[in-house]
C-alpha cells in the first residue's frame, strides 16, 4: 500500500550540457594502452575473425538441427521398435557430430583460416612448444574448446527437454475406469497447429487401443 502523505523528492537538477562533445579522461599513454590491448586480445587480425564468425555458424547449426532423440514420430508403436528408433537418432548424432562431421568442418575451418598466416601469434607449423604455449594459438584453441563444449552442453540440454514433453504428451491427465472395456483417459487439450508441432493423439487413434476394447467386448 502507497500512503497517501507520500512525498516524492526534488528532482535532480538537468546536467549542464558540455560545450564539446567529448568526455574528459585523465592523462595516459595511448600507443602503452593500445600495444597492451593488442597483447591480450584475439581479434587483432581478419583470419582470426573470420575463422570465429564461421565456428559460431557451425555450432548454431548444430545446436539448431540436430537432436540426440527421435521425438518426430508419429505413429504407434511397441517398444523395442521405439528403443530401435532412439539407437538411430543416437547413432545419427555421433556420426554428425565427430571426426567425421561438425569437428572435422572445424579443423578445415581453422586450417583454411589460418594456412597464409605467417610466424608469430598464429603460426600453425609452430614447433616449439615454449613458443605455442606463450603464443595466441593456444589461447585461440582453448576459447574453441569452451566454444564446442556450451554447443554440446546446450544440445543435450534441449534434447533432453524435448524426450520429456514428448512422453509427457502421451500420459493423460485424468483417466476414468467404467468397466474393464470401458476406460476414459483424458488428454491434454489438442494445439491448433497440433499435426506440425507435437505427437498429440487421441486414444481412439492408437490402434492397439481399438483392437483391445474390441477383444475385450
Amino acid at each position: 500500500m502507497v500512503p497517501a502523505n507520500l512525498c516524492l523528492p526534488e528532482p535532480a537538477p538537468p546536467k549542464e550540457v558540455p560545450y564539446f562533445g567529448q568526455v574528459d579522461i585523465p592523462p595516459h599513454d595511448f600507443p602503452e594502452q593500445f600495444s597492451n590491448f593488442c597483447f591480450h586480445s584475439l581479434f587483432i587480425k581478419d583470419e582470426v575473425i573470420k575463422a570465429m564468425v564461421q565456428i559460431r555458424e557451425e555450432c548454431n547449426i548444430i545446436n539448431r538441427d540436430c537432436h540426440i532423440f527421435n521425438v518426430r514420430t508419429k505413429k504407434t508403436m511397441r517398444v523395442e521398435e521405439f528403443k530401435q528408433h532412439q539407437v538411430s537418432a543416437i547413432s545419427s548424432i555421433k556420426y554428425t557430430t565427430r571426426e567425421q562431421g561438425w569437428v572435422d568442418k572445424l579443423q578445415r575451418i581453422i586450417k583454411t583460416s589460418f594456412e597464409t598466416v605467417g610466424k608469430g601469434w598464429f603460426y600453425l607449423q609452430e614447433k616449439e612448444k615454449s613458443n605455442y604455449e606463450f603464443g595466441k594459438l593456444k589461447k585461440f584453441l582453448t576459447l574453441v574448446n569452451f566454444m564446442m563444449q556450451d554447443t554440446v552442453l546446450n544440445l543435450c540440454k534441449s534434447s533432453v527437454y524435448d524426450f520429456v514433453d514428448f512422453i509427457l504428451s502421451y500420459i493423460p491427465e485424468e483417466t476414468h475406469i467404467v468397466t474393464t472395456a470401458d476406460v476414459r483417459n483424458k488428454f491434454k487439450k489438442l494445439p491448433s497447429d497440433a499435426e506440425e508441432t507435437g505427437p498429440f493423439l487421441r486414444e481412439d487413434d492408437l490402434e492397439d487401443v481399438r483392437e483391445t476394447k474390441l477383444w475385450l467386448q
